[in-house]
C-alpha cells in the first residue's frame, strides 16, 4: 500500500534508517514510519511509504545509529557491559524518534541478559529491564525479540513457570496474529531453552527431541519462503545443541558422547553443529582422562571446522585449559587464549578470560 508523502512528511523527521530482512531472502530499506507488532511501514526510494505486514519481516536492522547508540553498542562489542548497559540506558531517554529510543531501551534489557551469562546476578535486573519494556511497548515489532529476552532472563533468576508461560503465550499470539511461523518456532525453542535454563533438562531433551524433528521437517517444506526456511534451519541447528546439553545435564557427559558422536559423523550436520559437536567429544574425553584425545579433538575443530565465533571461541577456551593441564605441549596455553582474544573478542568465552 502506498501512501502520500505529504501526508507522511511529518513523520519521516527525523529520517532514521532501517534494512529489512524478508522472509522470501531479500531485502528491503528506507525511513521508518512505524514499526508495529502487527505491521511496519517505512519509505522507498521515492520517499513514498510502504506498508509490510510484520509476518514477511524476519528481522530489522537500524542503521546509520546517532553518536549516543554508537557509542553503547561500541562498549557492547567489546563486552564492556557495565559502559553498554549504562549508555544504552542514557539513550533510552534522550534519542529521537520515539520507536529508537525503545530500541534502545531494548538493547539496554539484552545487554544486561548478555552479561549475566558471566554474573547470574544480572538476570533478575535483565527481567526486570524486559518486563518494563514489554509493559511500555505492547504494540513493537520487537515484541516478541523481548519477550525471547524476558524469558531467558526469568529462566535463569528460577522462574521458569513464569518463563515457559511467557513463550506459550508468545506463540498462541503469534498464530492468532498471523505473526509468522519463524517466531512460533522460536518461542517454542526458547521455551524449551528455558527449562534447561531452569535445571529441568529432562523436560528440555523430551520437548526438544520433538523440536528438532519438526524444525527439520519445516526447514525442507518448500511451501514456506526460502528466507524463514534458512531461518528455521538455524533454529534446529540451536535445538539441536540444546538437546545434546540436555542430555549433558541429565546423563552426564559420558552419556552424551554417543549422541555428539552421531551428530559429528552425520553427512547432513550443519558446520556449527558439527564443531560443537566435536567439542562435546572432547569434553567426553576429557572426563574419561583421556587429556591427548580430547586436545585432538578440539584441535581438529580449530584447525578444520571453522564455525560462528561463540563455538570457534568455546573450542579454543577448552583447548588452552586442557593444554594447560598437558604443561603447556605441544604449545603454550596462552597461545589459543591470545587467538581467542584476538580473533572472537566479542564472544562470552572472551570475557571470562578477562
Amino acid at each position: 500500500m502506498i501512501l502520500s508523502c505529504t501526508l507522511l512528511l511529518p513523520l519521516l523527521l527525523p529520517a532514521q534508517q532501517v534494512r529489512l530482512n524478508l522472509e522470501d531472502g531479500g531485502r528491503a530499506s528506507g525511513a521508518v514510519v512505524a514499526l508495529t507488532l502487527e505491521e511496519v511501514t517505512i519509505t522507498n526510494s521515492d520517499g513514498d511509504g510502504v506498508k509490510r505486514a510484520s509476518r514477511e519481516i524476519l528481522s530489522i536492522v537500524p542503521s546509520g545509529m546517532p553518536a549516543e547508540m554508537s557509542s553503547a553498542e561500541a562498549f557492547a562489542k567489546a563486552l564492556d557491559f557495565q559502559n553498554a548497559a549504562n549508555a544504552f540506558d542514557a539513550a533510552a531517554g534522550s534519542v529521537e524518534p520515539e520507536w529508537l529510543a525503545a530500541y534502545a531501551g531494548l538493547r539496554h534489557a539484552e545487554v544486561l541478559l548478555t552479561w549475566s551469562t558471566i554474573d547470574a546476578s544480572k538476570a533478575g535486573e535483565a527481567a526486570t529491564a524486559f518486563a518494563a519494556w514489554t509493559s511500555a511497548n505492547a504494540d513493537s515489532y520487537w515484541l516478541p525479540r523481548a519477550s525471547y529476552g524476558h524469558a531467558r532472563a526469568m529462566a535463569t533468576s528460577n522462574d521458569v513457570q513464569g518463563a515457559t508461560t511467557k513463550m506459550q503465550e508468545l506463540a498462541d499470539r503469534a498464530f492468532e496474529k498471523n505473526l509468522g511461523r519463524h517466531v512460533e518456532f522460536q518461542a517454542a525453542l526458547v521455551r524449551s531453552e528455558c527449562f534447561l535454563l531452569g535445571g529441568q533438562a529432562e523436560v528440555a531433551e523430551a520437548r526438544l527431541r520433538d523440536l528438532v524433528v519438526k524444525l527439520g521437517e519445516a526447514s525442507r517444506d518448500q511451501d514456506i519462503a526460502r528466507g524463514t526456511r534458512q531461518r528455521i534451519g538455524r533454529f534446529q541447528a540451536d535445538a539441536q545443541l540444546l538437546l545434546g546439553q540436555a542430555i549433558e545435564e541429565k546423563d552426564g557427559v559420558k552419556a552424551a558422547a554417543s549422541y555428539w558422536e552421531g551428530l559429528a559423523e552425520a553427512r547432513d550436520t550443519k558446520a556449527d553443529v558439527r564443531a560443537a559437536a566435536r567439542i562435546g567429544l572432547a569434553l567426553a574425553a576429557k572426563e574419561q582422562g583421556e587429556l591427548r584425545t580430547a586436545q585432538l579433538q578440539l584441535a581438529r575443530v580449530i584447525a578444520l571446522q571453522p564455525a560462528k565465533a561463540e563455538v570457534m571461541a568455546h573450542a579454543l577456551y577448552e583447548l588452552a585449559e586442557i593444554t594447560e593441564s598437558l604443561g603447556n605441549q605441544p604449545v603454550p596455553a596462552k597461545t589459543y587464549r591470545e587467538r581467542l582474544k584476538a580473533n572472537f573478542p566479542e564472544t562470552t568465552w572472551a570475557a571470562k578470560l578477562r
